[in-house]
Order: C-alpha cells, then sequence, then structure tokens
C-alpha cells in the first residue's frame, strides 16, 4: 500500500481517451479544421458507448465481434498495424473462423475505417539546408474511410524530410528519417507520432502544473506519473485548488494541441477531465476498497481509510 503522509493527499487525474482523441484531432485538422468534421473525430467526440456510437462499438458490429476485441484492433490499426497482424487478432478472438473469412471481415473493416490508397502528386519541402526537396513525383493517400484523413495526416508527418510532433515539434531519429531509410519502417515511425505527442502532452500538463502551484502557492509536488495518468502529493487543505489547477492544465494542454494544429477552439466534452481523483491512497479508483487474500479486511475496516473523492470540474468550482 502507498499511503501519503498525514495531513497530505494525492491528487490525479487520467487523461480521457488520450492517444485517440490526439489522432481525431489530427484527421480533423487536416480536412475542415473544425472538432468531429470526420466520422472518426465526431466518434472521439460524441460517440456513446450506451447508444453504440462510439468507435469501438461500431468496430465490434462490422466484424462480429465483442467491444474489448474491437479496441484492441482499433489501437492496432491506429499505431500502424497492418491487415495481417488485425487478421491473426481476429482468429485468436473467434477460433471458428476460416482463414478466408477472416480475411474478408478485416479487408471489409480496413475499407470502412482506413480506407482505399489513392495516388496523387507529390508537393516539395524545404530541408535544413535550404535545398528543395521532393518526396516523390507521386504519393498515396487514403480516401473513403472513416479515418482516411488521419491516416493521410499521420503518414504525412511520418514522410516529411523532418518528421516531428506537432505540438512541441520533437524530432525523430534520425536513424528513421526518410533519408536514411525512404519508406521503411511505416508502423514504427506513425506510432511514433501519436505516441509521442501523447508524451508532448504530458510534458506540457507537467509545466503548467508547476507554474500554477507557484503562482498561485499551492503546496505540493509531482509524485508519479503512469503512462496517461498523473498524481501529485498535496498538503491537504490545498487539495481542492490543486484539482483546479488539473482542470485548468488540461484545458490549456488542450487549447495548445489544438492551436497548434490550425484550430482555434476547444470542445467543452474534452476541455476538462471527466474527474479528478482526491485520495490518502494511490488505487485505480477512489471507491475500491482493496480487499484481497493478504488484505481480507480491506483499506476501510483494515486500516481505517476512507474512500476518497472523485469530482468533475463543477463540484471542484463548489468546493
Amino acid at each position: 500500500m502507498i499511503q501519503a503522509p498525514p495531513g497530505y493527499h494525492f491528487v490525479g487525474a487520467d487523461v480521457d481517451s488520450q492517444e485517440l482523441w490526439l489522432a481525431a484531432i489530427f484527421g480533423d485538422s487536416m480536412f475542415a479544421k473544425i472538432h468531429g468534421c470526420t466520422a472518426f473525430g465526431w466518434m472521439t467526440l460524441q460517440g456513446k458507448k450506451s447508444a453504440g456510437t462510439d468507435m469501438h462499438s461500431r468496430t465490434a458490429a462490422s466484424v462480429g465481434i465483442a467491444r474489448d476485441q474491437a479496441k484492441i484492433l482499433n489501437y492496432s490499426r491506429i499505431y500502424g498495424a497492418g491487415k495481417a497482424h488485425a487478421q491473426r487478432l481476429l482468429m485468436q478472438f473467434n477460433h471458428r473462423l476460416t482463414l478466408d473469412e477472416a480475411k474478408q471481415k478485416i479487408k471489409k473493416m480496413y475499407s470502412q475505417t482506413k480506407g482505399i490508397q489513392k495516388t496523387v502528386v507529390g508537393e516539395d519541402e524545404i530541408g535544413d539546408d535550404g535545398y528543395i526537396f521532393t518526396p516523390g513525383p507521386q504519393r498515396r493517400i487514403w480516401v473513403g474511410g472513416s479515418e482516411s484523413h488521419m491516416f493521410n495526416k499521420l503518414e504525412e508527418i511520418a514522410l516529411s524530410q523532418k518528421p516531428s510532433t506537432p505540438a512541441l515539434n520533437c524530432r525523430i531519429s534520425r536513424a528513421l528519417e526518410p533519408k536514411a531509410v525512404d519508406k521503411n519502417f511505416m508502423p514504427s515511425r506513425i506510432n511514433w507520432v501519436v505516441q509521442s505527442s501523447a508524451v508532448d502532452f504530458l510534458h506540457l500538463m507537467l509545466v503548467c502544473m508547476k507554474w500554477l502551484f507557484i503562482k498561485f502557492n499551492i503546496s505540493g509536488r509531482f509524485s508519479i506519473c503512469i503512462h496517461d495518468e498523473v498524481r501529485y502529493l498535496v498538503k491537504s487543505e490545498d487539495r481542492y485548488r490543486a484539482a483546479l489547477a488539473l482542470q485548468i492544465t488540461n484545458l490549456l494542454t488542450r487549447a495548445f494541441f489544438t492551436s497548434r494544429l490550425g484550430m482555434y477552439d476547444l470542445p467543452q466534452s474534452v476541455a476538462f477531465f471527466s474527474s479528478v481523483d482526491i485520495d490518502t491512497v494511490l488505487r485505480k479508483e477512489v471507491n475500491i476498497d482493496s480487499t484481497t487474500p493478504s488484505n481480507p479486511h480491506g483499506l476501510h475496516n483494515g486500516y481505517g481509510i476512507p474512500p476518497g473523492e472523485a469530482l468533475d470540474i463543477f463540484q471542484i468550482l463548489k468546493k
């Protein structure tokens, strides 16, 4: 058990659908620069699991698998996995499928999501040395799918002479630049665009939180980060102000990301965390009592640790 010292609380949050949202705004910025203007962007912002309109539910319905399995397929596709990998996954999920049936289902899924490829004229770029760089007389783009614009943006970044993240302009390793590998290792390079943008998101959050802690004299410090989750150790009397600082940080970080992509507004549904956790121990959810074979009485009865609080922006403002 990891417990805060007396007089302190852990304050933190998970970034809601971080990588899906990043991929969605890449596509939206490529199309009309309006949030939700692509099918993928709309499903990310407005899709609901209960109504079957979110991305994972739609994929599950199209190939006849469970939503959790569709989630694995969706993330692997966004990170650059091809049809062969998706086909193997599908056959693991449904052992009754024949090879031909799996191929047909994956072909249908990819045509609906990624789309089909079309050849267009390539565009020149200016290199670091001032010389004009032409990726090729022709290049292929994706059309007709719910995620086509998103993949076009990711591939545009990955195939540029100087691949860098849109937010902080962090460059990829020179070993993976086109002049070294041409068009090889594309799954790794596409994956890098999304994952490194997620790292940019985290770095911006940490810097913004430090600024707000100093500016408003909030007594606390950064404690731990796990992928898209951050936790701060804060004095108990400052815990609600720290929670508000975290909500403001999410707003500013997402606004910065969208502005770097040429979109100068932000939907309320993504502007704030769905909830900020305030607790005296580190646990997945604030209401989990952690009853286990080695802790049969749970945290509340065994150690006198009450449930924590999970507050949205409106509840925090009331505090």
